[in-house]
């Protein structure tokens, strides 16, 4: 466990293999106004996970940022009960065999309203995106709208950055940038977040940002931003 921001922010990192290449996978926890706790993007859950998450306090929420991030879900469902799930697009046509409480949108729902800004990554064919920002710590949390495995020597995990544009510096995966054939409705989201108060970047896969997040993210979508 990584402590981001004191008493507001935690991450937990695992591993993880996508067909068959280890990218990672990374938890954030978020401690709201009412001490309970918002789990974004849920990991494996194990016993020891279990016990760090029972220090932070109660977990009240539990998002997924896309349909690709429900691996766990199961568990988590089995584990919290009484637990508020949240969908993204897609997720509830996917996993049918879940009670989600409700879906995710542009619109911020009460339980974190005026606390975690919100808003849909458009445009794509075959997955959008809920990207959260928390102005209290000045953090944009994102599941997979960037990426940076920089922090690796797995020779199929360099190749997979190096082809999906992610190795040198954080990007949209190039699998996904592919399938976003409406730029007009991507631009209008990344517009959207560059207005929000962040200055740092939690990512699901590869490395975090620690500062000047607005200019990295800003980078990183310079070819939609362009009209390219």
């Amino acid at each position: 466990m990584t402590e981001w921001t004191k008493d507001r922010i935690w991450y937990f990192d695992m591993p993880l293999k996508v067909n068959g290449i280890p990218v990672g996978s990374r938890m954030t926890v978020i401690r709201l106004e009412n001490d309970k706790l918002l789990i974004h993007s849920p990991i494996q859950l194990t016993t020891q996970l279990q016990l760090e998450l029972t220090k932070l306090g109660q977990i009240q929420i539990i998002v997924t940022p896309n349909m690709n991030h429900h691996l766990f879900l199961s568990e988590w469902w089995l584990a919290y009960p009484e637990a508020y799930f949240f969908a993204p697009p897609g997720l509830q046509q996917k996993r049918t065999d879940l009670a989600f409480d409700d879906a995710l949108g542009a619109k911020t729902p009460e339980l974190w309203r005026n606390q975690l800004l919100q808003t849909i990554v458009r445009g794509s064919d075959t997955m959008e995106e809920i990207v959260f920002c928390d102005p209290q710590s000045k953090t944009l949390i994102v599941g997979d709208t960037l990426a940076w495995l920089h922090n690796t020597h797995n020779p199929l995990t360099l190749a997979l950055a190096f082809i999906n544009g992610c190795y040198y510096r954080p990007a949209m995966p190039l699998y996904w940038r592919l399938s976003f054939k409406d730029k007009a409705r991507l631009r209008q989201s990344i517009q959207e977040i560059l207005t929000w108060p962040f200055d740092r970047i939690i990512l699901s896969h590869g490395l975090v940002i620690p500062e000047n997040g607005k200019k990295v993210f800003s980078d990183a979508f310079r070819w939609v931003l362009q009209g390219q």
